[in-house]
């Protein structure tokens, strides 16, 4: 799963199921065609949970999420408290506006990597533009 679809969906997760914790965000998940796909496939589905984890962060120390992250010894430990407004908005812009093909343009344009935070900026400077 790339991560443009993997960070909507995010988004979308927390905008209608409001998950109180990272692992309610993974449990609500499994209903998306996107994860069935990946778990059904023969891919280590540790790397998806990481790559989920570490989209999250990145979306809380963003601004895009308001939540709590707590690193403990084994285990990194999220709180959710749904979206803030920036959230909103660019969940708004990704699902009316903006295409995969299009972040990817701009992606290549700026030259930056496909990565949650670089998304953030690209699409950060579409809708504040």
């Amino acid at each position: 799963m790339n991560y443009f679809d993997m960070y909507k969906m995010i988004l979308e997760i927390i905008a209608e199921q409001n998950p109180k914790d990272f692992q309610e965000l993974l449990d609500d998940s499994q209903k998306y065609p996107l994860v069935k796909e990946y778990i059904a496939s023969d891919n280590n589905n540790q790397i998806l949970i990481r790559n989920m984890q570490d989209t999250t962060i990145s979306m809380i120390n963003d601004g895009l999420i308001s939540g709590i992250i707590s690193p403990l010894k084994y285990v990194t430990l999220i709180k959710l408290n749904g979206l803030t407004i920036s959230g909103f908005q660019y969940l708004k812009k990704l699902k009316n506006d903006l295409n995969k093909n299009e972040i990817n343009s701009l992606l290549k344009q700026n030259g930056l990597s496909l990565t949650p935070s670089n998304l953030t900026k690209i699409i950060s400077k579409v809708i504040f533009s």
